[in-house]
C-alpha cells in the first residue's frame, strides 16, 4: 500500500548515538509513516540496536530493516533503503541526529501547502555529543539564483540531515553512485532539475556535533593536532567533492535536465567540469600521492591545457571547425566510394 511519507535512517558505526536517532523516528506524530532503518556494514553494535528497537516497537508505524553486508557508502545505502519504501515523500535522517517528534508532520504539511515541491529541508538546531543544546541554529538556506551559480557553490547550504524528497527525484535519475558520501548536493540538484524546492525556516532536526562527524568537527585541538586533522579533512573534502561533481555531471546530462533554460544549463555543465578538475588537482596536491611520477603528472596537465586551448580557439574562430567538418566529410565520402 502506498503511503504519504517514508523516512530512511542510514548509519555506519553509530553505536553511541543511533538509539536516540531511532527512538526519535518511532515517536513521530504523523500516523501514516513508514520507517526504514539502514546499516552500512557497521563493525560495532549499530545494527543490533536497530534490530532490537524494531523488534520491541508496537506502535502505528511500519518499520523495515536494511543491512549492507560490507561498508559500501551512503549512495549504496540510500539506493537500497529507498527501494524498500512506498511513500510519495521520502525523508532522510542521519544515525547521529535527533528528529523532533513533529518533523514528519511539519514536512508533509509544508510539502502539501507548497504544491508538492521536489525537495524540502529545514534548519538544524545544534546539540553536543551528549545531546545537550548548544544554543545555535544552522541556517540551511540555499543561494542558487541560477543552475550555474548553484553548481559553482555545489548547492551548498542544504544538509541531508533534514532533507525530504519527492519520489521522482529517485525514479527519474536512477541510483546514486554506490560510494557517494556527499549525497545532499547531488540530490538537491536533481530536485531543482525536476521542479521547485522549499526551505523550512524552522529547526526540525537536532544536529549532533561530535569529534566523529563525517565531514568536520567544531572541537578545536592543539595546533599540531589541528594541522594533521586539517590536512586529513582537505584530502577527504576534495576526494568526496570529486565524487559529488561526478554524480552531478551525470545527472545534469540526463533527460530531465533538458527542460532547463539552455544557456544556464550549458554554463552549469562547464562549471561542473571545471570544479571536478579543480577538486581532482587539489586532492592530489594535499594527498601528495607519489605513486605517479612527477613527469607524468605534468604531462597530464599539459595534455589537458592543450585540449582546453584547442576548444577555446575553435569556439573563438568557428571557421576552423567548419574547415575540419569539410575535411571529415570528404574522407567519409572517399571511404564510401572505395567500399562500393
Amino acid at each position: 500500500m502506498s503511503r504519504t511519507a517514508s523516512i530512511v535512517l542510514y548509519c555506519y558505526n553509530g553505536e553511541p548515538y543511533v538509539q536516540d536517532a531511532v527512538a526519535s523516528l518511532l515517536e513521530q506524530d504523523w500516523q501514516n509513516l513508514e520507517i526504514v532503518l539502514s546499516d552500512d556494514g557497521s563493525t560495532d553494535r549499530t545494527f543490533e540496536i536497530m534490530e532490537a528497537a524494531a523488534r520491541d516497537y508496537h506502535g502505528p508505524h511500519r518499520v523495515l530493516l536494511n543491512r549492507n553486508p560490507v561498508n559500501l557508502g551512503i549512495g549504496s545505502q540510500i539506493n537500497a533503503a529507498v527501494a524498500m519504501t512506498t511513500g510519495e515523500l521520502i525523508l532522510l535522517a542521519n544515525g547521529d541526529d535527533i528528529s523532533e517528534p513533529y518533523r514528519v508532520r511539519c514536512t508533509v504539511e509544508a510539502w502539501l501547502e507548497n504544491g508538492r515541491p521536489m525537495a524540502l529541508w529545514s534548519d538544524l538546531a545544534k546539540i553536543d555529543a551528549g545531546g545537550r543544546p548548544m544554543g545555535s541554529v544552522v541556517d540551511c538556506r540555499v543561494h542558487a539564483p541560477s543552475l550555474a551559480e548553484g553548481m559553482q557553490r555545489r548547492f551548498g547550504g542544504v544538509r541531508a540531515a533534514s532533507l525530504a524528497l519527492s519520489r521522482e527525484v529517485f525514479t527519474c535519475f536512477g541510483p546514486l553512485q554506490q560510494n557517494l558520501i556527499l549525497e545532499d548536493n547531488p540530490l538537491l540538484l536533481r530536485a531543482l532539475l525536476l521542479g521547485k524546492v522549499h526551505h523550512i525556516a524552522e529547526p526540525l532536526v537536532r544536529y549532533r556535533i561530535h569529534p566523529n562527524n563525517i565531514s568536520h568537527s567544531w572541537a578545536l585541538p592543539s595546533f599540531d593536532e589541528w594541522r594533521v586533522r586539517s590536512l586529513r579533512i582537505s584530502v577527504w573534502t576534495y576526494r568526496e567533492g570529486v565524487k559529488a561533481y561526478l554524480q552531478m555531471l551525470r545527472d545534469i546530462y540526463q533527460p530531465p535536465a533538458e527542460a532547463w533554460p539552455a544557456d544556464d544549463l550549458k554554463r552549469a555543465r562547464w562549471i561542473g567540469m571545471e570544479k571536478l578538475l579543480e577538486h581532482a588537482i587539489l586532492h592530489d596536491f594535499y594527498a601528495d600521492d607519489r605513486s605517479l611520477p612527477l613527469a607524468e603528472r605534468w604531462r597530464s596537465l599539459g595534455r589537458l591545457a592543450w585540449l582546453l586551448l584547442k576548444a577555446g580557439v575553435k569556439r573563438a574562430l568557428p571557421f576552423i571547425e567548419h574547415r575540419n567538418e569539410r575535411l571529415h566529410y570528404k574522407r567519409s565520402k572517399d571511404g564510401y566510394r572505395e567500399q562500393k
